[in-house]
């Protein structure tokens, strides 16, 4: 009842009904289904058609519709590639399009018109990117529409080093954005004890969250995902026989609402020295379980929240001949035939079947420092709050 109501408010344009016998909701469908770059030009149309596409029924579906196609249509990326030269350390920004085994990419505009400093992702979520474009700041954007904001980054006293892990994601129930930045603090036995701030898009404010006891947060960014933020975390632990020591990995979970903390457990690996990584893929949870020295397997959980639905989807996965290191999982094929890659500076599509790598030409710049990527699905969302 309430989307029929919300439905009746939004006003089709008389331009479009002219030409159309549809019912309104048959419109609001098409015009979901077109690319957010042409909505923006049909804003330009008229004041009705303006009026249509800024209401907040309408961009909040669009949103909806966006989430609910990445999880099985297409991709797009956000590529950061650090290069040096006679002005210091400088970055390019690109958008990569893959879908079907084609690649296209784009350079594309970046806020900040002369970054002397490479940004550093700290999560995506419903089309919007958060990232630090330099020191004391962080920033919002939509590398869609161009829109972004930035924000004083925000600190904790303490006497002593620690580390730094963030997440960005979206509380659905307060319908706001939120920043988190965890402060870890090393204690005694391989036990860390951190604080937490969050910051809220919605009051453009910075808070104090609930601190928590945990392990080693090996994760830099947590990854979210239905409402919840994701990041592995290692314990130590006492291996048995008064000798050795050994570790064990799981996902702590923050609950974005609720700003309470849960945790799920990892998919079960064999013996031997493994490290795990986290990632969202296709709308599900992936867990890349990386053996030494360079072979990853990949598992997603296929039902949210069911441990049991850990499933196996690639099986040894290894970096190109001649280099070293565990690949980072950008996009993969519904069945597990092709993973989008980054290792290093390169990214590369692997083809499971045979193991081999397909190296993609991506920034053209000749040697670069760093190379960073993450996805994005194309929304009309913006981070700056009334805006439309």
């Amino acid at each position: 009842m309430e989307t029929q109501n919300q439905l009746a408010e939004t006003k089709i344009p008389q331009e479009l009904l002219q030409f159309s016998c549809l019912p309104d909701e048959i419109i609001i469908e098409i015009l979901l289904r077109l690319p957010v770059k042409s909505l923006l030009k049909f804003r330009c149309v008229s004041k009705s058609w303006l009026s249509l596409l800024s209401t907040p029924y309408f961009i909040n579906t669009q949103i909806k519709f966006s989430v609910k196609k990445s999880k099985n249509v297409n991709l797009r990326l956000v590529i950061v590639a650090s290069v040096s030269g006679l002005m210091g350390k400088m970055c390019s920004v690109y958008s990569l399009d893959y879908e079907n085994s084609s690649v296209n990419v784009d350079k594309i505009d970046y806020p900040l018109k002369t970054p002397f400093r490479s940004a550093k992702f700290l999560g995506s979520c419903n089309g919007l990117i958060c990232l630090t474009p330099m020191s004391f700041k962080l920033m919002i954007w939509n590398p869609v529409t161009g829109k972004h904001k930035e924000f004083q980054d925000s600190f904790v006293q303490c006497a002593v080093n620690c580390y730094i892990r963030y997440g960005f994601g979206y509380d659905h129930v307060n319908d706001d954005y939120k920043m988190v930045k965890i402060f870890s603090f090393p204690r005694n036995e391989g036990k860390y004890e951190n604080k937490v701030k969050i910051y809220s898009l919605k009051d453009d404010s910075w808070k104090m969250g609930e601190g928590f006891g945990s392990g080693y947060v090996n994760a830099q960014t947590g990854m979210c995902l239905n409402g919840y933020l994701h990041w592995e975390v290692n314990h130590c632990h006492d291996s048995g026989g008064g000798g050795g020591s050994g570790a064990c990995s799981e996902i702590m979970t923050l609950d974005l609402a609720m700003e309470t903390y849960g945790v799920m457990a990892l998919p079960s690996c064999g013996n031997g020295s493994t490290s795990w990584s986290l990632s969202v893929l296709n709308g599900c949870l992936v867990a890349c379980c990386n053996y030494e020295p360079d072979r990853t397997d990949m598992w997603v959980m296929k039902e949210y929240g069911v441990e049991e639905s850990w499933t196996k989807l690639v099986s040894n996965l290894t970096a190109p001949p001649g280099r070293l290191g565990y690949v980072s999982p950008l996009s993969v094929s519904e069945n597990g035939g092709e993973v989008l890659v980054r290792l290093g500076t390169n990214i590369s599509l692997y083809n499971a079947r045979n193991a081999s790598h397909e190296s993609l030409d991506i920034h053209s710049l000749g040697y670069c420092l760093q190379v960073q990527a993450i996805t994005y699905n194309e929304s009309l969302a913006s981070p700056n709050v009334g805006d439309t």
